[in-house]
Parts: C-alpha cells; structure tokens; sequence
C-alpha cells in the first residue's frame, strides 16, 4: 500500500512538472524568459552572422561569373579580319572561349545552389526556435503527460514517443546553429585561403580581358590603303604602295595573333580558378551541410535505439526510482515462491 502511495505520489510530481514546462513552451512570456534567452539569442546570432558571411561570398562569386559571361558574350560577336595584299585572314576569339563560357554557366548553377542552401539554412535558423519549442517540444511533453496516465489503455508507447520528440526539439534548435559554427571553422581553417587566391585571380584575368575588347583591336586591325591623288597613276607606284600595305598588314598579323595567344593564356587560368571556386563552395554550402545533417541524423537515432532506451530504463529505475525496481523484482520472483512453498 505504502508503494502504491508512492508511486502515485511520484506520478503527481512528474504530471506537475509536465504541466510546468507545457506552461513555459505555450505562454509568450515565460518561452521568452527560459526558451529566448540572450545565451539562445546569441547563439542563433552568431549562426546567422555566419550564413551571412557565406551569403556575401556566394553573392560575390556570382557576381563574377556574371561579368566573365558579359565580356565573353562581347568576344563571341566579334570576329577579326585582316586582307593583307588581298589574302583573306581572320581570327575567330570567340570560339577559343567556348570552353570557359560553358564552365561559367555550370559555374552560375552551383552558385545559384549555393545561395538556395544558404538561404535555406538561415530559415531554418530564424524558424527552427519557434518550431522546436512551441510545436515539436509542446507534442513530445503532451505524450509524455498522457504517456503517464493512459500508459495501458493506447497500444502505443506515449512517454517513449514524448521522449523521442523532446529529443527531436533538441536537435532541430541546435543542429543548424552547430552546423553553421562547424561550417564556417573548416572554411576558416581549410577553404579561406583557395577561395581567396581564386577570386583574386579571376579578378585579374577579367580586367586583362577587358584590355583585349573587340572595339579596341578593331582600330587596330584595319588599315586602309593610302590614297594618294598626287601620286603618279604608275605601275611602279601602285608596285610600291601594295608592298608597304603588305608589310604592314602582316605586322598588324603578328600583333593580332600575339593578342589572340594572350587571350587563349587568360581564359586557361581562369578555367582552373573557377574550377577551384567550385570545389571551394560545393563543400563548404552544399556537401559539409549534408554531412553534418546526416550526423545529426544518426545521433538521433542513436538516442532513441533499442539499446539506448533500455539502457536508460536500466539506469532510471536503479539511479532515479530504485523503489520501482524492487517491486518488479518482487513481483517476478514471487510466482516462483508459490512453487517453492
């Protein structure tokens, strides 16, 4: 009987405290005070500061792949032609940047990629407090509560699926805020450097680039014949002007195929830069989130297993409620008592 009161007892104490916590996650005030904490306020602070900054450096990249995409949209309209002693030659630039146009538009997809999960990760930050707390929370405590006074009249497991959603509140408040902090270490520590020489360098190449315009090369590639209306009508003068048109139109050759080799070096180094941004945003915006998330994922279910619940039943009724696992014993072993009498 003394048992039977006790235990009781206990189930009044824990529903009182259910109650509490129920209390706290549903009035405005109280969730503020012990759920909006500065200590919670700054840790999502320092979260979103850190999403920020990957959202300033993805915006930048994009930028840049926006502006190369520009000027070789210039490049591509354009074609040089030269008529040395009436010998046609021309320079087609544009199709020497083929090969980087297409990468700069794979490029422009992973960093649109980019900007959507980092987008994503700062909604969750700023949406995760509240659902973790007034809806995931508020569930796992209301089964929990009902979990202590139905627990044999449902045919499934209340208090441990208001344990598992207690759990899962945990995980959805913090997990982005972590995975933020964990991001922004490896980049600090790993990828800062590579993304910094790369955009650097990109930089450089575009404004080499821009040297190499088409309206300024087009001045240049074009010269006309002298005319000359004092000059002789002579064959020996014609022979003479052809000649020094000759000359000069093969040096003005020589200078546009010295420009057109410039050209093919820029965009092979630009090539193996934006090669290095790629990898550089692919791993910090897209493939860290997705590992960190997956060990979330298994840290969850780590924590509500088989073994890792039984192991806390153990633990409860031997630690926290030693008087529970006396009477099971003594309820077990009674049967055998009656066979042994």
């Amino acid at each position: 009987m003394a048992r039977k009161l006790e235990g009781g007892k206990r189930k009044i104490i824990l529903t009182v405290l259910l109650v509490v916590l129920l209390l706290l996650t549903s009035l405005s005030a109280p969730r503020r005070m012990v759920f909006e904490n500065p200590v919670m306020v700054g840790i999502d602070s320092k979260a979103t500061e850190y999403v920020d900054a990957g959202l300033a450096r993805a915006g930048a990249a994009f930028l840049l792949a926006r502006t190369i995409n520009a000027i070789i949209s210039v490049f591509q309209e354009s074609e040089l032609q030269l008529e040395p002693g009436g010998i046609g030659v021309s320079f087609a630039v544009g199709e020497v940047l083929d090969p980087i146009n297409d990468m700069v538009e794979r490029f422009s997809w992973v960093m649109l990629a980019s900007l959507t999960s980092l987008g994503i990760q700062k909604v969750l930050i700023q949406v995760g407090a509240w659902f973790s707390i007034s809806v995931v929370l508020s569930l796992g405590l209301l089964f929990s509560l009902a979990g202590l006074w139905v627990e044999n009249r449902v045919p499934i497991d209340l208090r441990r699926a208001g344990g598992t959603l207690v759990l899962l509140a945990v995980l959805i408040r913090f997990a982005v805020p972590v995975m933020a902090f964990l991001n922004n270490q490896v980049y600090e520590s790993v990828l800062k450097k590579k993304h910094d020489e790369a955009s650097a360098l990109i930089e450089e190449n575009i404004d080499e680039l821009e040297k190499f315009y088409p309206s300024d090369l087009t001045a240049s590639q074009q010269i006309q014949p002298e005319q000359d209306e004092q000059k002789e009508d002579s064959w020996l003068s014609k022979a003479n002007d052809l000649v020094s048109n000759t000359i000069n139109q093969g040096k003005n050759i020589l200078d546009l195929k010295s420009k057109y080799e410039a050209i093919k070096n820029i965009v092979s180094g630009m090539f193996s830069y934006l090669v290095d941004l790629i990898v550089v945003f692919v791993i910090n915006t897209i493939l860290l989130p997705l590992i960190f998330l997956w060990g979330f994922l298994k840290l969850f279910r780590l924590f509500i297993g088989q073994n890792f619940g039984r192991n806390m039943e153990v633990f409860l009724e031997n630690k926290v409620f030693p008087d529970k696992r006396l009477e099971m014993d003594t309820k077990n072993n009674s049967p055998n008592l009656g066979e042994q009498a």
